[in-house]
């Protein structure tokens, strides 16, 4: 194995290629100076060796002249390696003292080795070192040598100045570190004394050790109160057992801190809702020595989050209600059209008082219909400007006449007020449904006062409130010096069938209905209630700058026209709505063909597509519903005419059949009237 013999002061250096050379199997003896290292080759002379320049006691020019001059050694190959200050006359110099290469610090691994093999080789061949410098003179080769050992001792000096330079420059650092240590901690307390949250610091037991001015402010006590009380006085019972596991488990370091939501109990004994975050602070050994606690007051948040949910769940129950209508629709389509179909047929008086009955009820579960959508989702009736001053004269007309006289009503509409866009009648069943509510609070009477003002909300106020948004409204406020109500029952007041009512006294309908109907003007509805002192709803509905023309009045019922045995094909998933419908038609002198789906119906007009004259469509069918229905007919006839039936919302269902390509919508529950009217009009162009 090939021994190395290595030479260099540092202590890193000597590591670094001891490391290197022996991790590609070379033997290395070390040594920390040049004298040392003529030690050790004399008694054991290298196969080669690598020696720094700058040394104590012996530096590595001195040893090169000693290791070439000695008859054993001076065969032995000698590297220079290097990196001090290394000029070009280090390296001549080198060299005319016979060193066979001169290598710069740091090489590469693999060039050093390279470079260390080289070497070995050429010696073990024989190849003679290069020339080297023949001064002929050694007085002129010691005064090279002097003036380059001087050079590099100035260097060195330097260098130790440059030293001592920075060690100063640490020291002033060091200086700048404890004053900007004294300023931060002074910017801590100001921090601390002045933040927008409460923090506290809490011993390892719970009780406080400090505490800030937003804490005082937010719990209600003063500094040296809390200062005395723990951290548990000011916790909710309910909450306390959380708080104390979080407590234990940071202490044991299972937990590195706790963030929660909790109760406090105010000093006046208000609860108030906080967000906390606890970190236990520890000492160099990791052992906690105490808690940092930030809290923030977000009962505010929490009030708005419980508005969010209660609008949330009210859509749910939108959502729910509308595929109950659509249910409901179906069962009623063919009811009303049977009973006119009967009513054209000659029958027995009795009869004839059954069919009226059921043409009545009928009628009646259509109106259900649409006031269960009306508060869910909101059915569109007429929308006409209306002045609210008008709606809530006819309430209190009735009022008057109706509600006990223990009941004193004031009224202050000015006359001035904004008009609404909106449907009268849905109108007046907000105003009306509101005053019942407030006579149904006060038992014993009292005073129930309607109110109109304009007012303005901007996009601060509308975005804590759900489903408001920035503009001009109108608002309404029905005030009553009733029984109020406790923050539990205001929760949950405007859920559909929710009532504190006695059963038989009310459905729970009324204040769901209102709010389904403002929310479909675009407007929304607030509740103040104390218990003990009344409840104010305030009705917030968008003003209509310039005033709408009525909606048509209906068309007045003639006879109805006949089909000339044109075929319509009729698509509806309700088996009990398509037959009714086909047989109306039929009745009327139409042929029809019935499909359950789209899918069926693409069927059965590829089949009698030479005779179908029109297409009618329910929009809600499985699996092709009328929409892509009216697609593909599209594509296969662009002028048949189609007719959609829409069950559930009108406005969204027509959005959809128009771009579907239909031009005509028909509402269910339909009259046969209605349907024949729209069939004819289509048919002749008139739809």
């Amino acid at each position: 194995m090939t021994r190395v013999l290595i030479v260099d002061d540092k202590e890193e250096n000597l590591y670094y290629l001891e490391a290197l050379l022996g991790g590609n199997a070379y033997e290395v003896v070390s040594a920390r100076h040049g004298a040392e290292a003529l030690v050790l080759a004399r008694k054991d002379p290298p196969d080669i060796v690598v020696s720094d320049l700058l040394m104590p006691v012996m530096d590595g020019y001195t040893m090169l002249r000693f290791w070439k001059a000695d008859a054993r050694l001076k065969k032995i190959p000698f590297i220079v390696y290097t990196a001090t200050y290394t000029e070009a006359e280090d390296e001549r110099l080198a060299i005319s003292l016979g060193a066979d290469a001169f290598i710069l610090k740091p090489a590469e691994p693999e060039d050093f080795i390279a470079r260390l093999r080289e070497v070995l080789a050429n010696t073990a061949a024989a190849i003679p070192t290069p020339p080297r410098h023949q001064t002929g003179d050694e007085k002129e080769l010691l005064k090279v040598y002097s003036e380059t050992l001087i050079r590099k001792l100035e260097e060195k000096t330097l260098q130790l100045e440059e030293a001592n330079g920075a060690l100063e420059r640490d020291i002033a650092a060091r200086k700048r570190m404890e004053e900007n240590l004294r300023e931060s901690e002074q910017r801590f307390r100001t921090t601390f004394e002045q933040a927008a949250v409460g923090i506290a610091h809490v011993d390892l037991e719970g009780r406080f050790l400090r505490v800030n001015d937003k804490l005082c402010e937010i719990t209600g006590y003063a500094r040296e109160d809390l200062l005395k009380r723990k951290y548990a006085d000011l916790t909710a019972p309910e909450d306390q057992l959380e708080s104390e596991q979080a407590r234990r488990a940071m202490l044991a370091g299972t937990q590195k801190s706790h963030i929660a939501e909790k109760r406090y109990v105010r000093r006046d004994g208000g609860l108030i809702w906080v967000n906390i975050s606890v970190t236990p602070v520890r000492d160099a050994t990791g052992e906690a020595r105490y808690f940092m606690t930030v809290i923030s007051d977000i009962t505010e948040r929490k009030e708005l989050e419980t508005r969010l949910l209660r609008a949330q769940r009210l859509e749910s129950i939108g959502t729910l209600a509308g595929g109950i209508a659509h249910d409901l629709n179906n069962i009623l389509a063919p009811i009303m059209m049977g009973v006119e179909l009967l009513r054209a047929t000659p029958t027995a008086d009795l009869n004839r008082q059954v069919v009226e009955t059921i043409a009545i009820s009928a009628k009646r579960g259509a109106e259900l219909v649409k006031q269960v959508l009306s508060f869910a989702r909101g059915v569109e009736g007429a929308r006409v400007a209306v002045h609210l001053g008008h709606v809530v004269r006819e309430v209190e007309t009735l009022m008057l006449n109706t509600f006990p006289k223990n009941i004193v009503l004031r009224t202050d509409i000015p006359r001035n007020l904004p008009l609404v866009m909106g449907d009268p009648t849905q109108l007046n069943q907000v105003v009306l449904n509101l005053c019942v509510n407030a006579r149904d609070a006060m038992p014993e009477g009292g005073h129930l006062t309607l109110a109109a003002r304009a007012t303005e909300i901007d996009g601060q106020y509308a975005a804590m409130r759900p489903g408001a948004r920035p503009g001009a409204y109108l608002l309404l406020e029905v005030r009553d010096t009733g029984c109020g109500m406790p923050p539990e029952i205001i929760n949950r007041i405007f859920e559909p069938f929710f009532t504190t009512k006695e059963p038989g006294k009310g459905t729970g309908l009324g204040l769901s209905t209102v709010v389904g109907v403002v929310r479909n003007h675009g407007g929304f509805v607030e509740v103040d209630s104390t218990v003990g002192q009344g409840s104010t709803f305030r009705v917030y509905l968008p003003t209509q700058a310039e005033a709408v023309d009525a909606a048509p009045a209906p068309v007045s019922s003639d006879s109805l026209p006949r089909g000339n045995g044109e075929m319509i094909l009729l698509a509806d998933d309700e088996v009990s709505v398509r037959q009714i419908t086909q047989s109306t038609l039929e009745a009327f002198g139409y042929r029809v063909i019935a499909a359950e789906d789209g899918s069926q119906a693409i069927g059965l007009y590829a089949v009698n597509k030479q005779d179908v004259a029109l297409v009618i469509t329910d929009m809600m069918m499985p699996n092709m519903d009328g929409a892509a229905f009216a697609t593909a007919l599209r594509r296969l006839n662009p002028r048949l005419p189609i007719i959609a039936v829409s069950g559930i919302d009108l406005d969204r269902d027509a959005a959809r059949a128009s771009a579907a390509g239909i031009a005509h919508v028909l509402a269910k529950p339909y009259t046969a009237e209605a349907l024949i009217r729209k069939v004819k009009a289509v048919l002749t162009g008139g739809g």
